[in-house]
């Protein structure tokens, strides 16, 4: 997969978990305003972490692959 494709994918997925990490975060913080801030946060910090988790993941495979 490329690395574009790859940072498409996990923007997609970022934008299913801002939904759902929002409502959730409405709970803990009873209003909207704090819950969409911290999802967003949330967001950002995930794309970055999910994208280097799928990098090193390839890398992985691809040496098992080889042998």
């Amino acid at each position: 997969m490329s690395k574009k494709l790859l940072f498409y994918k996990a923007i997609i997925w970022q934008i299913i978990g801002l939904i759902w990490i929002s409502l959730l975060s409405y709970f803990w913080f009873g209003s909207w305003g704090k819950s969409i801030l911290f999802s967003i946060v949330v967001m950002i910090i995930s794309i970055f972490i999910y994208v280097l988790y799928e990098v090193v993941w390839n890398k992985i495979i691809k040496k098992y692959e080889k042998n």
